[in-house]
């Protein structure tokens, strides 16, 4: 008999909140990771962007969002670049 076969209302209770816990902790670590993520597209963009003229921003941005889609496919990590 293992230890959580007792049914133990005390022990169930904090396991059920330790669970819980780390369910919020996992979903609130992605939230903010995907905020900063943006947050760094945003100011790569915005960078990029500096200097650039009117009519050369529609291109600028175009390119920025294809090396981010380049950069997002598998096999184009930094750890794989020296393979």
């Amino acid at each position: 008999m293992g230890v959580f076969d007792t049914g133990d209302p005390v022990v169930l209770t904090v396991l059920g909140a330790a669970s819980a816990a780390a369910t919020v902790a996992r979903a609130w670590i992605r939230h903010r990771t995907a905020i900063r993520l943006e947050q760094e597209r945003t100011r790569r963009v915005l960078g990029a962007l500096t200097g650039a003229t009117r009519q050369g921003r529609a291109e600028v941005v175009r390119a920025c969002a294809e090396l981010e889609a380049k950069a997002a496919r598998p096999g184009n990590s930094r750890r794989d670049a020296g393979r």
